[in-house]
Formats: C-alpha cells, sequence, structure tokens
C-alpha cells in the first residue's frame, strides 16, 4: 500500500463519517424525520452529502481492503466488493432527485419518486455495511483498537438485528428514531473512524 493511498483510506474515513453526521443533522433537525417526498429547501444538500458518503466509502473499501488482505480472505473480499457496489449505488441515487427536480427536460418520474427508488435498496445497502462490518472484524488480527472492535460489533448486531426484524415487521416504527440515532449516528460513524485510524497506522 502506497502512502498516497494510506492518506486516502484515512481522510476518506473521516470524511464519510462526518458526511453521514451532518446528512443526519440536516433531516432530522431542517427537514423533519415526518417528511416524505423531496424536499425542495434542502433536499440539494443531502444529496450531494450522500454522493460524498457514496464516494468517501467507496474509498475506504479499497483500501481496507489491502490492510486487511481481501485477496487471502474470501468473505471479507467479497463483501468489500458487493460494498463497493453500493457505495457507487449511493452516489447514483445521490444526486439524482435533485438532477430531476432541477432538469430543464420533462421528466417521466418526479423527484420524489426518483427518491422513493433510491429509498427502495436503503434495506439492502445497511445489510451489506453491517455483513461487511462482520467479515471486516472476522479477518481482523488485532489492527482495530479495541473500541473500533466494540463499536464495530455493536454496529453490526444492531444494524443486522434490527434489518432482520423490520422486513417481517417486527420493530414497531417509535424505535426506529433512537435506533437510527444509535446505528448510524453514534456506532457507524465511530467505527469507519477506527478503520480510518488503522489505516493510517499500517
Amino acid at each position: 500500500m502506497t502512502e498516497d493511498e494510506k492518506r486516502i483510506g484515512t481522510n476518506m474515513a473521516y470524511v464519510n463519517g462526518i458526511a453521514i453526521l451532518a446528512n443526519f443533522v440536516i433531516i432530522a433537525l431542517l427537514i423533519g424525520p415526518d417528511a416524505v417526498g423531496y424536499d425542495t429547501t434542502y433536499g440539494a444538500m443531502t444529496d450531494i452529502l450522500q454522493f460524498v458518503a457514496g464516494f468517501s466509502a467507496a474509498c475506504v473499501v479499497l483500501v481496507a481492503g489491502k490492510v486487511w488482505d481481501w485477496e487471502n480472505n474470501f468473505y471479507f473480499g467479497l463483501m468489500s466488493r458487493i460494498v463497493f457496489v453500493v457505495a457507487c449505488i449511493q452516489m447514483l441515487y445521490g444526486v439524482a432527485a435533485t438532477a430531476t427536480a432541477n432538469s430543464v427536460f420533462d421528466s417521466t418520474f418526479n423527484a420524489s419518486e426518483v427518491q422513493a427508488m433510491g429509498g427502495a435498496t436503503t434495506w439492502f445497502q445497511f445489510v451489506a455495511f453491517g455483513l461487511y462490518g462482520l467479515s471486516l472484524l472476522s479477518v481482523d488480527d488485532g489492527k482495530l483498537p479495541g473500541w473500533g472492535r466494540s463499536v464495530g460489533y455493536g454496529f453490526v448486531v444492531l444494524v443486522l438485528g434490527v434489518q432482520l426484524g423490520s422486513l417481517f415487521g417486527l420493530v414497531p416504527a417509535t424505535l426506529f428514531v433512537p435506533i437510527f440515532v444509535l446505528g448510524g449516528v453514534v456506532l457507524y460513524p465511530a467505527f469507519i473512524i477506527s478503520v480510518g485510524s488503522t489505516i493510517s497506522k499500517s
């Protein structure tokens, strides 16, 4: 791994964590969690942050693959490649709604419908990142700091458990906000930052 790759992987891990946090703040405090459809005031901001989150995640996955030797760890290599594709899908849908809202051409779908298309992939995206985290933790040989492993397992257990429960309608709607805060705003950013910290020391 080159010094440039190490620098990019480290910086992008921090960018990813910050983008996730910033996006949550806008959705929770400015748009409101109960809002439905594309928000004409803040939609462009959240779309750009989603694009940034996808791009930075793709960078981290590629560099982390070298740190944890994805070529010789089958499941970690498989999940790394799957999550790389998921990150590309995040970028694909990241600015699609805003581009549709501001397009000078007629469109079959409006911005809210395009946003809903991207939202329909969210369940699998969460599961993919959960399985990726689990596969990384399974091949970690002490590279991650202790706190990074702890928040990593917390994130994995929470996201996979909740997504499995939600698939069968077992998670009450009232629990989604606190779960989203814990998993998406606390555990995931902490875990990805610990990955960035490990990359920087590799």
